[in-house]
C-alpha cells in the first residue's frame, strides 16, 4: 500500500520531519519552537513521539501571513 502524500489539505498526524517540510522550516527550527516556547505550534505527544496536526498547520500559516 503507498503511503498517502503529505498535504495541508488533509487533517492528519505528521511527525516534526513531516512538518518541517509543509512548513519550509529546518526540523532543528521546530524543535527550537517546542521547547523554547518562542513560537507556539499545538502538538501531540503520543509517548516519545511528537506529531502535529495538518490543520494546526495550515491554521499557522494563515495566522502567520502578512497581508
Amino acid at each position: 500500500m503507498k503511503q498517502q502524500e503529505l498535504s495541508l489539505d488533509l487533517d492528519t498526524l505528521t511527525d516534526t520531519e513531516g512538518a518541517s517540510s509543509l512548513l519550509a522550516v529546518p526540523t532543528a527550527t521546530l524543535v527550537k519552537w517546542r521547547s523554547t516556547g518562542e513560537v507556539r505550534i499545538p502538538y501531540v505527544r503520543i509517548g516519545r513521539q511528537i506529531k502535529y496536526r495538518t490543520s494546526d498547520l495550515k491554521a499557522f500559516i494563515e495566522i502567520s501571513t502578512v497581508k
